[in-house]
This record gives structure tokens, sequence and C-alpha cells, in this order.
């Protein structure tokens, strides 16, 4: 079993992209954003929403699959493109669990980032913020440091 590394900060910072693979030729690429803390459009936190990587385009073929809440549950709305059977969504939902009750994942199974910050997007180069999927300044601003 391989423990998940990436902390739940990295998942919902903001702005985090990753890929689930299973070590057998199949994964998935999703995207979990947030928007601008100032968008007037929410009242209170802005939410997380999830999209999957749908096209050959991997920064702009992404395909809306609903909202993660603090708690790292995935919730469809109306407009999401996929159903609660739908394997994306599965996935989507066991990874987010494992991260959040800190979980492992079967042998052969991996997270991978895109080697940005999860709250900034900035290419990560210390070796420590790669592990974790954010970058020492808004690892600071997280943790209150």
């Amino acid at each position: 079993m391989n423990t998940i590394s990436l902390d739940k900060k990295f998942f919902l910072g903001g702005n985090a992209t990753f890929t689930v693979d299973n070590g057998k030729g199949t994964h998935y690429t999703f995207k979990i954003r947030q928007p601008k803390k100032d968008n007037p459009r929410f009242t209170g936190p802005a939410p997380h929403f999830a999209s999957l990587l749908t096209g050959p385009d991997n920064e702009n073929s992404y395909s809306y699959l609903g909202i993660v809440d603090n708690n790292m549950t995935v919730r469809l709305t109306a407009k999401s493109k996929m159903n609660n059977d739908s394997t994306p969504v599965k996935v989507l939902r066991w990874i987010l669990n494992l991260v959040a009750t800190n979980g492992s994942m079967p042998d052969g199974y991996k997270v991978h980032h895109e080697g940005k910050c999860g709250c900034c997007g900035r290419t990560l180069t210390v070796p420590e913020s790669i592990e974790r999927g954010i970058g020492p300044e808004c690892w600071s601003r997280i943790c209150g440091a």
C-alpha cells in the first residue's frame, strides 16, 4: 500500500491539477479550482469546482464534474457532465476520500501533480514543496507560519 503524500491543502488550495494513475495504463486528470475570494457571486466561502480532462488540450479540454466541499466530498450539480455511476466521478470521490482519511492506495496506484503549486500555480523547485504540492510562500500563508 502507498500512502498519499499530498496534503488536503493541495487539493483545496484553489488551483490543483493532478492525475490519478492505476499503474495499468488507465489514468484520469482532474482540476479543482476555487474562484477568487472577492467574487461578488459568492456570499460565503467560494466553492471548489472539479473538472476532468476530456480532450487533447491538457490546458483547456476539461469538463465540469461538480463541487468539492471542505470535507473532500464531491457533489454533482445540474450542470455536471457525468453522473454518480461514471468511473471518473467514482475515482475522484475515492481519491479525495483517501486523502481526507489519510488512507492508503493499493500497490501500483499513484497521484501525480503537475509540478505547480496547488494554490498559486507557480512552478515548484524545492523538493519538499514538490512532495506536498504547495510552494513555501503559500504553505506559510496557509499554515499561518
